[in-house]
Parts: structure tokens; C-alpha cells; sequence
């Protein structure tokens, strides 16, 4: 599922647009695709204001090189 939301700045009338792409995974598929990124110290943590219906990831990400 895919999302485009352009945003237009009020000052200078600058857009911006963002295309957004929504992946359903699950929670293995998703810690193993961090790890594959470099990304460190990955955590899964349901999310508090809806437990059992999505997750909230905390990770940190690689050093720029």
C-alpha cells in the first residue's frame, strides 16, 4: 500500500512530496532485516496505545562511513 502526501510550506510555498510504502512483516522478518542494514541494538516493543496491534522499533542506527 502506498501513500503520497505533499506538503507545502506556508512562507516561501516550498513542496515537499513524500511517497510513503506500507510493508506488512513479521516481527523475525523485520529484526533480521535491521541486522542486514547495519542498524544495532534493534528492540521490539508492542505499542502502548494499541498492545498486540502493531509495535514500536527501537534500533540504532549504523556509523555514516
Amino acid at each position: 500500500m502506498t501513500f503520497d502526501s505533499p506538503t507545502i510550506f506556508r512562507a516561501d510555498g516550498e513542496r515537499i512530496d513524500s511517497t510513503t510504502t506500507l510493508r506488512f512483516r513479521g516481527r523475525d522478518d523485520l529484526l533480521s532485516s535491521l541486522a542486514r542494514a547495519g542498524f544495532a541494538g534493534s528492540e521490539v516493543r508492542d505499542l502502548p496505545y494499541a498492545p498486540g496491534r502493531g509495535w514500536l522499533v527501537v534500533a540504532q542506527a549504523p556509523p555514516e562511513s
